[in-house]
Order: C-alpha cells, then sequence, then structure tokens
C-alpha cells in the first residue's frame, strides 16, 4: 500500500481524535443542564410538595402496662446497715398496631407544570378517598412484662404515613364507625413513621385484669377522604390484607414502578391519560410485619416501606437523555463522514487538505449544540430537523466547492442527511437501536465494497501522479 495512503489514514485518524475534544465539550455541557434540571425539579418540590408516598391507615391502639415490682435497699439503722424490702408501680408505655383487613384507594386527577427559566417540574394534584374496614378483637391481646399485669388503654388514633404534609390540598375527614373526625399533624409512631396524620378516636375498650381471650371480634367500617399534591411521584404501600388501589389521571405518559404491576386488563393508556388498577394480596407483601418491627424498635421506616407499588409521571422525551445519547455516535458519525471524503478521494482522483476535513468535521460537532440549546425551546423532534437542515445545508454548500461539483456537493449532503435519519432512528427506537445500528454498519461497508470492488490500490500513486 502507498506511503501517501498511510499518511492520509494517519492524519483522518487524528483529525478524528482532535474532534473528539469538541465532542467532549458538549457532551460535558449536557451532563450541566441536566444537573440544573435535577436541581429545579428539587427546588420546586422543597417549596411546594415532593415525592408522596402513601403508608396505611394504621389503627393505633396506646396502652400502658401497670404492675408491682419488688426491690430491694440498704437502710442505715442504729445497729448498721438493713436490707429493706420495698415495692414500687412500674409503668411501661406501648402501642400495638391493626392493619385494615381490607382497604381500597381511590384516587384521580391531573397535572400542570412549574417552570424556572427554561427548567421545569412535573406537579400532580390527585383527589379520593380511602374506605375499607378494620377487624378489631375486643380484647386484644398484648405482650406482657409481668404475668397478671394491669393493662390501661389510652385513647385509639387512626394513622396515614404521607411523605410530605405540605401537599395535603384540604382538611382530610375521616369517618369511621359512623362518626366524623378531624386529623392532626404527625403520625403518632415516631421514627417508624414519622411524616403524615392522624386522628383520634373515641375509647371502646375497658380496662385488663388479666389477658382476655380474642374470642369477640369488632368490625369497624372506615373512610377517609383526602386530597394531595406532589412532584413527579406517587406511590402507596400495601398494607391490609387485601388491598385495591385504583389511580387515573390526565396524563397520558405514566411509568407504573414498584414491587407490584397493575392488573394488565384494567391499564390504559391514551392521550386522553391514564388508569390503572392493582390488587393485592397481604399474602404477597411483608410490609405490615415489617413496619410493625420499626415502630416497635424506633427505626426508620425501611424494608417495610420498600415493598411500594406506584406510578412516575414521567416526561415523554427527556432532551438531556436524547442529545447525551446522540452525542455518544458523534465520533462514529464523524467517522463515517471522513470515510466518504476518502471515497471520493480515491474514486475521482481529488485532494481534499486536512484543513477542510476539520471544517466539515467542526460542522458535525457543533449540529451536536445545536440540538442541544434548541431542544430546550422547541420539541426535540422539531429541534432534531432545524439542526440537520442547517447542517446538511452547510456541509452541501461547502463541499460542492471542495469536491469541484453541485452535483457531488448533493450527493455528499444527502449521505449525510441519510446518517442523521438513522441516528433519529437509533435515539427514538431504543429498543432496537443495536439492531438498527449494526444493519447500518454492515450496508455502509458493502457499499464501500461495492464502489471500491475494482479500484486499482496499487495504482492509486500512479494516477495521482
Amino acid at each position: 500500500m502507498q506511503k501517501a495512503l498511510l499518511i492520509k489514514a494517519a492524519v483522518t485518524t487524528g483529525l478524528i481524535a482532535v474532534l473528539a475534544v469538541p465532542l467532549g465539550m458538549v457532551d460535558q455541557l449536557v451532563g450541566e443542564r441536566a444537573a440544573r434540571q435535577r436541581a429545579v425539579v428539587n427546588e420546586i418540590a422543597s417549596s411546594s410538595a415532593g415525592d408522596q408516598q402513601i403508608v396505611g391507615p394504621i389503627l393505633v391502639l396506646p396502652y400502658v402496662e401497670e404492675y408491682r415490682e419488688r426491690y430491694w435497699v440498704d437502710e442505715s439503722t442504729e445497729s448498721g446497715v438493713k436490707r429493706v424490702s420495698r415495692t414500687r408501680l412500674v409503668k411501661h408505655e406501648a402501642r400495638t398496631l391493626f392493619m385494615p383487613r381490607s382497604a381500597e384507594l381511590r384516587f384521580q386527577g391531573g397535572t400542570s407544570v412549574k417552570r424556572r427559566g427554561l427548567f421545569k417540574a412535573l406537579v400532580y394534584d390527585l383527589d379520593g378517598a380511602i374506605e375499607g374496614r378494620f377487624l378489631v378483637p375486643v380484647a386484644p391481646r398484648v405482650g406482657r412484662h409481668q404475668e397478671g399485669s394491669r393493662i390501661v388503654w389510652g385513647r385509639p388514633y387512626l394513622s396515614l404515613g404521607l411523605s410530605d404534609t405540605r401537599g395535603i390540598l384540604r382538611a382530610p375527614l375521616l369517618e369511621w364507625d359512623g362518626s366524623r373526625h378531624g386529623f392532626e399533624q404527625g403520625t403518632g409512631l415516631g421514627k417508624g413513621l414519622p411524616n403524615g396524620i392522624h386522628a383520634m378516636l373515641p375509647p371502646w375498650i375497658a380496662e385488663q385484669e388479666q389477658t382476655a381471650p380474642n374470642a369477640e371480634t369488632r368490625v369497624i367500617p372506615f373512610k377517609l377522604k383526602l386530597g394531595f399534591r406532589g412532584t413527579e411521584s406517587v406511590s402507596f404501600v400495601p398494607i391490609a390484607e387485601s388491598t385495591r388501589i385504583s389511580l387515573a389521571s390526565s396524563w397520558p405518559h405514566p411509568s407504573f414502578q414498584g414491587r407490584f404491576l397493575p392488573d394488565a386488563d384494567s391499564q390504559r393508556i391514551d392521550a386522553t391519560g391514564f388508569s390503572a388498577l392493582w390488587e393485592v394480596s397481604g399474602l404477597a407483601t411483608t410490609a405490615p410485619a415489617s413496619i410493625r418491627a420499626d415502630v416497635a424498635s424506633a427505626k426508620a421506616c425501611a424494608s417495610g416501606c420498600a415493598e411500594w407499588l406506584g406510578v412516575r409521571f414521567i416526561e415523554p422525551v427527556n432532551v438531556y437523555s436524547m442529545a447525551d445519547r446522540a452525542i455518544k455516535y458523534g465520533i462514529l458519525f464523524i467517522a463515517l463522514t471522513f470515510a466518504a471524503f476518502v471515497l471520493f478521494e480515491l474514486l475521482e482522483s481529488l485532494r481534499i487538505h486536512p484543513a477542510q476535513y476539520l471544517l466539515v468535521g467542526m460542522a458535525l460537532a457543533i449540529f451536536f449544540l445545536l440540538l442541544l440549546s434548541l431542544s430546550e425551546h422547541i420539541p426535540f423532534a422539531t429541534a432534531y430537523l432545524v439542526a440537520t437542515a442547517a447542517c446538511v445545508g452547510l456541509l452541501g454548500f461547502y463541499v460542492s466547492h471542495v469536491l469541484g461539483g453541485v452535483r457531488r456537493g448533493i450527493g455528499f449532503a444527502a449521505l449525510v442527511a441519510a446518517l442523521f435519519a438513522v441516528l433519529y432512528a437509533l435515539l427514538v427506537s431504543e429498543d432496537v437501536a443495536l439492531l438498527m445500528g449494526s444493519i447500518m454498519l454492515f450496508a455502509l461497508l458493502a457499499l464501500t465494497m461495492t464502489l471500491t470492488r475494482n479500484l486499482d490500490w496499487y495504482g492509486l500513486e500512479t494516477r495521482r501522479g
């Protein structure tokens, strides 16, 4: 192979390496803009309400265990120190938690966009109710520190965990066994589930001197009306023996997440919004036991609250992730364009200066900067079309002079336009991106081999001379 061809290949490879620098700078800029977008979402959430997670409702029965405890003390007497027996009243405060026998959560609402300059966050409003019933023993069993101790029951309350109570839109209302009750701040469950609200309930359990058998139970129906606001996502922790959750919104781009997915037959997603239904059995989750353990040990809800289901309200096109994915193909596009230049030199016996290679490569690098800046103001598809038209038009004009003919310039511009069309298809078809990329590279290799099948590589130097 001729020395001139080797030098051309080395220079072209060096130019591709040089052009990786501006591509890297654009990629860094995409990362900075994406980080600013995330910061704006956090700012809006901190001034309004963040991601919301609902846990409950949980029936809390506080009690005090009282018993007499004997202890010994040393007392000074005239004859010396004497060990004396004393008794004292010991009180242990505790609480027992009851999860609903059945619970149905129904919420629906819409979304809105809050902006900070060019950046935005998606905020949702949901309104609905939680309805179900508790099955509570008339004389609940509790763990005792001493046999025969006296149990003094406190006033029961109903707790509902809510991640950010600033998002509550109006005063929640509880209908409990035919009576109505308002809510107060806090769950009353300490560090185990600190964020939320609770409603005080009328007492119905008398004092117990002995542990009474759980022979009798009481069915208590309830209905909790609740409206709340949040940012970007909402989730629920199913804790009832039978949980049914229905959620509907006008947002047409949901992303269902968590440990449980909605029933496929009930799921609907179209241009007017979405609706989904979850049905979870208590046998499918360890959340109730984990929450009881976390509350008892005063630990933050961890494993129990991790068994959630929910929806993330996502943007259909994230301009920063799309721009980042496009830049990943930047070096490949520059290499393919330079390869086309080399083919023109070989097939048409032209000489193209390295400076002209560099200018064409810079035009391709600036395409990605144009794409990023335009997509922050207009839809991504439109921004891609405008940036492509500008880049292809510029390259067609320039290359028609470099290659010495308008026809050649138009042909080269058409080739670049086809590459940009393939890139867009790769961006919007993430699931088959590898397949499409493999087919494109194979097709380009086949085209190159076809065009150069009759080329006399050893005669290139003679032709140039």
